[in-house]
């Protein structure tokens, strides 16, 4: 019979499944509609059709102190590298394909590891380092040979989505420790409201019963802001119910959710250079994670 403790884990580990799933789901639709919308356009009603759910639920958990905060400095820092973050995987996805999206997202351990030495000032051992740069070596070998078709900026991108995401992670476990995971994600997406708004009325201008006239925008715009919902309740239950060391290993599991999204929705290949690189990387995260549960 299994104790609390390893029900718990398994919880957690479904629960971490379903944010991995919903993941990919947003990621098909933005990919889907983002050659009639722009991504900021996009970006705009993620976060506002992700905010009802958000806001039931706090006020049902939380009552009249749903929006209180205690870690000002660490919600503006979580709410600006999240914003980033999802911009420039929103940005990703549109210019690249969908699997190789997601095996450099997988690069964000590679990125803790190497600010942990640059602003923590933490000491790292060269058996660490060296997994580092192994990583960076998997990049490598999945970009290169550049292919003529391949979207420089779509890379880059994919790449400062991990960086900023590897940032956000951080303070979202320090917020973690004062604050509700409900609150900080209201006072996110309401931040992300504004400044999608913003963003989307200086490069496009901005007209939402215009973006609303198609019946069928309305169902793909509407389900990516509850959906969104539910991703970050996945989430943040899977660190409920589950310690951080045991959902890591699980994180892997987002390459053969992208590889299956990207070959049987929008016909993506699959070549040897992206499996080795891809090898590679998750070689070298996996080996960070284990080199940070020795050292713990």
């Amino acid at each position: 019979m299994l104790n609390s403790n390893q029900k718990n884990n398994k919880l957690g580990a479904l629960y971490l499944i379903g944010e991995i799933s919903t993941t990919f789901l947003l990621a098909s639709i933005v990919k889907t509609l983002q050659p009639d919308f722009s991504i900021f356009l996009i970006l705009f009603f993620r976060y506002l059709f992700c905010l009802p759910l958000l806001f039931a639920y706090a006020i049902y958990t939380r009552g009249p102190d749903f929006l209180k905060i205690k870690n000002i400095r660490g919600l503006v820092l979580r709410t600006g590298f999240g914003f980033m973050g999802l911009i420039t995987w929103f940005l990703a996805i549109s210019k690249i394909d969908i699997s190789l999206a997601t095996a450099l997202l997988m690069t964000m351990p590679i990125f803790i590891t190497a600010l942990s030495v640059v602003i923590a000032k933490e000491h790292v051992g060269l058996k660490r380092l060296a997994s580092v740069l192994l990583g960076f070596i998997g990049v490598l070998v999945l970009l290169f040979p550049i292919a003529p078709e391949l979207n420089l900026w779509g890379v880059v991108f994919a790449l400062l989505g991990a960086l900023f995401a590897a940032l956000m992670f951080v303070y979202l476990r320090i917020l973690g420790r004062s604050d509700p995971s409900v609150t900080t994600a209201i006072w996110y997406n309401s931040t992300g409201v504004i400044l999608a708004g913003i963003l989307t009325y200086i490069v496009s201008g901005f007209d939402p019963i215009m973006n609303l006239a198609n019946p069928n925008s309305i169902y793909f715009l509407v389900g990516l802001g509850v959906f969104a919902s539910f991703q970050q309740f996945f989430l943040a239950q899977s660190h409920v119910h589950a310690e951080a060391s045991t959902l890591a290993p699980l994180h892997y599991l987002s390459i053969p959710f992208g590889v299956g999204v990207g070959i049987l929705l929008f016909g993506e290949i699959i070549t040897m250079k992206f499996l080795i690189g891809t090898a590679i990387i998750i070689a070298s995260t996996y080996y960070i994670f284990l080199r940070e549960q020795l050292e713990s």
